[in-house]
């Protein structure tokens, strides 16, 4: 028999050193294809960036493609920066937008004057990091309309390529102008921006929602032209469709038919009065005016009425109210006005309807005063007690040639229209005695005047006077209403006494009481009451 051999069991070396070479070169190819991914990854947030900014570049031109023209030339172009300048191009991204790209590049919008009206952009990108070449044309194809790029190889002289070599610059910055003080160069982007670009790349569409951050979105630049449509004809279009008529009014398609609505319901003006029946289909509601007086009408649904006032220029108030009925005020500072059924006028006042016919109550004085005093004397004690100065010093005086005292009294009046000044004035004289020496002779008088507030002009006057007394007493009233104009006054009343027999002022008087005891009373005392009315 042979021997038997043994099994042999594992890896040789060579099969080792193999397996380790295979996974070697997947590593390799693995972070390669990781590498790539991660570049093309960023080269597509560069992109959408550098698009971005060229939509907002775009927009910018667009809207100051006038004044941009007049300030840019072929070779010195005007600056755009992000932001910061007269022209800023963050005005047209939404906020929070990053203001570099991917590779730390900022934007920088060249705008060139082509010629007295047009204008050519270039939105370039400065410092950062240098994007090479491949990476490039990467990007570049992905920006936009317009995209391109400053390649290096092969481009000493630093042109500006379109993608796919859509358009070439030979000197993209001939100036050396810059947003950054860094001016583009190789390795950076470069996008073509006309002002037609701007709807190119969806700048100047009216978005139907809202675009939060950028309102421009949903704002119409230039004036919208509508569709000619007859007023009142049948409309077959959605409701809330909106056209023009031959007047070049808005009308809406409503309830089937086209209608105006120019200041909802005003209708054009016409004549006069009688032509108002010749406006076509007038719905309750509407308000036309005539040329002829100006006057304001609107149709209640069967005919045209009069707003307030007129044709002939008479006010037409509805007299739908009562004298005392609740009301309202509309709003401040305003006063209701209407009629009742009598055609009597009405005004809100204090909560209720109230007539203006009627005489208003304005103000109320009145007062009495005692001129002269007898002591322990009670039948005026309501009145004012003797005033300082009797009876020939302050507001009294003395006449010697015929022996008359005076009281000189004065009561300011203010009146702010037209209106009525009402006064009553009394004075009541006793120059009796209980007891003593009989024959005393006393006289009382009074004078009443409305006079101007300097006391120089009277524009009322009246007078009163009781015959002589004797051992007796009695009284006199006056009475005086004058109309006056706004403004102040003073009623002056004037209290005049004399005695003639046996009793000279100062006395004293009295009666004879039911037990003849003897009853003090007041020798002279006055009075008044003065009302103001409107």
């Amino acid at each position: 028999m042979s021997p038997s051999r043994k099994r042999q069991r594992g890896f040789t070396i060579v099969e080792m050193l193999a397996a380790l070479a295979i996974a070697s070169l997947m590593i390799v190819g693995v972070t390669a294809m990781i590498d790539t991914s991660l570049a093309d990854a960023k080269g597509q947030q560069a992109a959408a960036w550098q698009a971005q900014m060229t939509q907002a570049a775009a927009q910018l031109i667009t809207q100051n493609q006038s004044a941009l023209a007049s300030a840019a030339t072929p070779t010195v172009p005007v600056v755009v920066p992000l932001a910061g300048g007269g022209y800023q191009l963050a005005r047209y991204l939404p906020p929070g937008v990053s203001g570099k790209n991917a590779y730390g590049q900022t934007p920088c919008l060249l705008v060139y004057g082509i010629d007295a009206t047009t204008v050519q952009g270039l939105l370039v990108t400065e410092g950062g990091t240098t994007i090479g070449d491949v990476q490039l044309g990467y990007i570049a194809a992905n920006a936009g309309a317009g995209g391109g790029s400053i390649p290096r190889t092969n481009n000493a002289a630093g042109a500006a390529f379109g993608a796919y070599g859509a358009w070439s610059i030979a000197t993209p910055n001939p100036s050396r102008k810059s947003c950054s003080g860094n001016a583009t160069g190789f390795g950076h982007l470069v996008n073509q921006v006309f002002p037609a670009n701007a709807q190119a790349q969806n700048g100047d569409f009216l978005y139907r929602v809202s675009v939060p951050g950028n309102p421009a979105l949903n704002t119409m630049q230039v004036p919208v032209t509508l569709a000619q449509q007859q007023d009142y004809a049948a409309c077959t279009s959605a409701t809330g469709s909106i056209a023009a008529d031959a007047s070049d009014h808005v009308v809406t398609c409503s309830g089937g038919m086209w209608k105006p609505i120019t200041s909802l319901h005003w209708r054009d003006p016409v004549a006069s009065a009688a032509a108002l029946g010749s406006l076509p289909n007038p719905l309750p509601g509407d308000v036309a005016v005539t040329l002829a007086t100006g006057r304001a009408y609107t149709f209640n649904g069967t005919a045209w009425q009069a707003l307030a006032v007129n044709e002939a220029g008479y006010l037409d108030l509805g007299n739908g109210q009562a004298v005392g009925a609740p009301c309202a005020q509309d709003e401040a500072n305003t006063t209701p006005v209407t009629t009742d059924a009598s055609g009597r006028v009405l005004s809100c006042r204090d909560g209720t309807w109230q007539t203006q016919a009627e005489i208003e109550p304005v103000t109320n004085q009145t007062g009495c005063t005692i001129l002269m005093a007898s002591p322990n004397a009670t039948d005026y004690a309501g009145c004012g007690s003797v005033p300082g100065g009797a009876w020939s010093s302050g507001p009294f005086t003395y006449n010697g040639a015929n022996g008359t005292y005076s009281y000189y009294y004065y009561v300011p009046v203010t009146m702010a229209k037209p209106g009525i000044i009402a006064v009553t004035t009394w004075g009541h004289l006793n120059d009796g005695v209980s007891t003593g020496k009989r024959g005393a002779q006393a006289q009382l008088s009074q004078a009443v005047d409305v006079m101007n507030d300097a006391l120089s002009a009277s524009y009322g006057h009246t007078e009163a006077q009781s015959p002589t007394l004797i051992d007796d007493s009695g009284g006199i009233t006056t009475s005086l209403t004058q109309a006056v104009k706004p403004g102040t006054y003073r009623v002056r009343i004037v209290t005049s006494w004399a005695t003639y027999a046996v009793i000279t002022t100062p006395w004293t008087s009295s009666l004879l009481g039911q037990q003849n005891q003897a009853i003090p009373n007041t020798p002279v005392v006055h009075g008044w009451t003065i009302n103001t009315y409107y």
